[in-house]
């Protein structure tokens, strides 16, 4: 019986486990997000909808360290490629600076991917993304 309740345990575990970990891997379907650039060279930022004078499916970059390297904000529309069709980027401005909101035009309930990368003229630092929807 001990061994019975053990290996339901322990099947349970596991499945929690990968729920919480296929759960992690989640897509922001609204509103607005920000991920953090390696290192912490700054953020990007996708907003979905219209909000104030913020405007609908636009990204903005912004240099949070003052380190020489710069932040772009990119998205890749489906397949992804890890080419992205869309970037802004604060090459040649210092800490503190955020690109204007670059509105994109995108097909609603369609998912793209958003990448924020530390860039540093035509050098790349590591790439972080996260999928959205418009």
């Amino acid at each position: 019986m001990k061994s019975r309740k053990t290996a339901a345990r322990a099947l349970a575990t596991g499945v929690c486990t990968i729920g919480l970990v296929v759960g992690l891997q989640g897509t922001a379907w609204a509103g607005t997000v920000s991920i953090d650039a390696a290192n912490g060279a700054g953020h990007g930022t996708f907003n979905a909808d219209p909000d104030g004078s913020i405007p609908g499916d636009a990204i903005k970059a912004c240099d949070d360290k003052e380190d020489g390297w710069g932040v772009e904000t990119a998205i890749d529309y489906p397949p992804f490629d890890a080419h992205p069709d869309k970037k802004v980027d604060t090459r040649g401005h210092g800490k503190g600076y955020c690109t204007p909101w670059k509105g994109l035009g995108l097909q609603e309930n369609v998912k793209y991917r958003m990448y924020v990368t530390p860039v540093k003229g035509d050098q790349y630092g590591p790439s972080y993304y996260i999928d959205v929807v418009a």
